[in-house]
């Protein structure tokens, strides 16, 4: 007669702990690429809102040069297109010289979020407007 085979309990034991290492691995990829995909979606509504708002701003510069002063104010985005997927988003526009003689300005705007994970995001576009039409703008992200 042929002795019975059977799995002995150290056998059990590390397949256990092999498919328990596999099982944590593909946890950690998981919540990687979901953490992945919230930033991207977010940063993505981020610059969405940054060109709108450098495209909004220069439609309304105001004629008399001396209204456009130095400032940091606060975006309410509940008021503009992105309503829908703004929420979570602040949005800052400061306006400061650019050169000494004021004749250009730049106007920077910085978006923050919270990701899924708490991280805090910030994005930054800017545009330089100048007294006499000139309008040109860049991104830093």
């Amino acid at each position: 007669m042929h002795p019975a085979r059977a799995f002995t309990l150290a056998e059990v034991m590390m397949a256990a702990f092999v498919l328990a290492l596999g099982l944590v691995g593909m946890i950690q990829v998981i919540t990687s690429g979901s953490e992945m995909l919230d930033t991207s979606r977010k940063q993505a509504i981020a610059i969405r809102i940054i060109q709108s708002q450098i495209d909004q701003y220069r439609g309304s510069i105001p004629a008399d040069w001396s209204q456009v002063s130095n400032s940091t104010s606060t975006i309410t985005l509940s008021s503009t297109p992105f309503s829908a997927v703004a929420t979570g988003f602040t949005c800052t526009r400061t306006i400061s010289s650019a050169i000494g003689d004021g004749t250009i300005k730049k106007v920077t705007y910085t978006v923050t979020w919270t990701g899924n994970t708490g991280r805090s995001h910030t994005r930054t576009g800017s545009t330089y407007i100048g007294k006499h039409g000139l309008h040109v703008s860049y991104q830093r992200f």
